[in-house]
C-alpha cells in the first residue's frame, strides 16, 4: 500500500491515523514476528484515536488485529514462549481496542436533553473549561450535589475530565466530549477571546508629572 507525501494526510488527523493504521497493519502482517516497536506504535495509535474519539482509526485497528490473530497463533498448532506472549499482547490490545470503540460519542447512548442539567454542563465546560462546582452550579441553577452527581455520570462516560485545586473540583472537556456535543448540535461557537484586562494603575508619575494620589507630606517637628 504505497503512498506518496503529497497524497498521505497529516497524522494528526482522522484520515492520517487511519492511514497509519493501515500501513502498520500491512507490515505485520508480513512480520515473522511483532518486534516491541510495533507494539508500541501499535498502543500509540489505539490510544490516541481513542482520545480523538476516531472511530474508523480504531474499527480498523481491532478488525486488523483480531485477523493477525486468527491467522498468526490460532491457527498455529504450538507455539513456543516468545510467541505466546506475543498472542497475549496482541490480545490485550484488542480488547483495549474494543472497549474504547464501546465508548466512542457513537456508543455512549447519553441521551443528554438540550435543557437538562448534564447537557448544560457539557456545555458549559466546553466554553470555558476549568470551571468549579460552585460556578457550574450558579450557572445551572442548582446545588454542589446535582453537579457531583452529574459530574460523576459525565466522568464515567469519558466526555470530562476531573482534577482537584485545593479544595475545589475543576472541570475541562475531553475530546471526546466535544465530538460529542458536535455530533448532538450542541457545541459552543468558539469564542473571540476575553476583552484585554484593564492596565494597572501607575505606580510612578502621571504624564504631567504629578502623582495621582499622592501622599501626605509628614510635618517636621521643631
Amino acid at each position: 500500500m504505497a503512498t506518496t507525501s503529497a497524497t498521505t494526510p497529516a497524522m494528526g488527523t482522522s484520515g492520517g491515523r487511519l492511514a497509519e493504521a493501515e500501513r502498520l497493519l500491512e507490515t505485520l502482517e508480513h512480520a515473522k514476528t511483532i518486534e516491541e516497536g510495533h507494539f508500541g506504535a501499535l498502543g500509540m495509535l489505539i490510544t490516541d484515536a481513542s482520545l480523538c474519539a476516531d472511530e474508523p482509526a480504531l474499527t480498523a485497528l481491532k478488525d486488523g488485529l483480531q485477523w493477525l490473530c486468527r491467522t498468526h497463533y490460532l491457527d498455529v498448532p504450538a507455539l513456543d514462549p516468545d510467541r505466546r506472549e506475543e498472542r497475549g499482547r496482541v490480545l490485550g490490545l484488542i480488547d483495549v481496542a474494543h472497549w474504547a470503540l464501546r465508548r466512542m460519542p457513537s456508543g455512549l447512548q447519553l441521551g443528554l436533553r438540550p435543557g437538562g442539567h448534564a447537557a448544560r454542563f457539557l456545555v458549559a465546560v466546553a466554553a470555558r473549561p476549568g470551571r468549579s462546582n460552585r460556578e457550574l452550579a450558579a450557572e445551572l441553577g442548582t446545588d454542589d450535589t446535582e453537579i457531583s452527581r452529574v459530574g460523576r455520570r459525565l466522568l464515567a462516560a469519558g466526555v470530562v475530565w476531573r482534577r482537584k485545586e485545593w479544595r475545589s473540583n475543576l472541570w475541562d472537556i475531553t475530546p471526546r466530549g466535544r465530538a460529542y456535543l458536535d455530533e448532538i448540535g450542541l457545541l459552543p461557537a468558539p469564542a473571540d477571546g476575553d476583552a484585554p484586562a484593564p492596565a494597572p494603575a501607575p505606580s510612578g508619575p502621571s504624564r504631567r508629572g504629578v502623582d495621582p494620589d499622592p501622599a501626605p507630606t509628614p510635618r517636621r517637628r521643631p
